[in-house]
C-alpha cells in the first residue's frame, strides 16, 4: 500500500467501534477495499455460526472503505445497507470485499461480498454511502 492506503488503514483500523469488533485492513485500492475479521466466540451465536450483525457490520465497513478510497478530504455516513444472507459462516478468517458500482455528486454505491474461511460467498450486501463534510 502506499502512503494515502496507509493514512486510510489508520483510520479505519483505529474506529473504536470497527476495532472492539476486530477488523482488520487487507487491502485497499481506488474503489475498492478488502477487510478481515477473526471468527471467534464473541461474533457467533447459537449453532456456533457468525452473527448476523457482525456480518452486517464487517459488510459495512467494507463498502465503507471502499468509499473511503475514492475521498479526498470528505466523509461519509451510510444511508441504506441491504443485506443478503446467503450460507452461514462457519469459520474465518471472515472477509468482506467492497467495490464502488457508482458514485455520483452526493451518493456512493457500493457492492459488498462476505465470504468465510474456505472462501465461499456468504452473503451479499448493497451501500449506499451519502459524502458529508464533517
Amino acid at each position: 500500500m502506499d502512503d494515502k492506503y496507509d493514512f486510510l488503514k489508520s483510520i479505519i483500523e483505529m474506529d473504536p467501534f470497527l476495532k472492539h469488533v476486530g477488523i482488520k485492513v487487507i487491502s485497499l485500492e481506488d474503489g475498492y477495499a478488502k477487510l478481515s475479521m477473526e471468527f471467534r466466540e464473541e461474533i457467533t451465536r447459537l449453532g456456533n455460526i457468525a452473527n448476523g450483525g457482525a456480518i452486517a457490520t464487517l459488510a459495512d465497513a467494507a463498502g465503507g472503505a471502499s468509499v473511503l478510497t475514492l475521498l479526498s478530504g470528505k466523509n461519509h455516513v451510510t444511508i441504506s445497507l441491504n443485506m443478503e444472507y446467503l450460507e452461514p459462516v462457519e469459520n474465518g478468517p471472515v472477509i468482506g470485499e467492497g467495490k464502488i458500482e457508482r458514485k455520483g455528486k452526493h451518493l456512493i454505491f457500493s457492492s459488498i461480498n462476505i465470504f468465510d474461511g474456505n472462501g465461499k460467498l456468504c452473503a451479499h450486501a448493497q451501500g449506499i454511502y451519502f459524502l458529508k463534510d464533517f
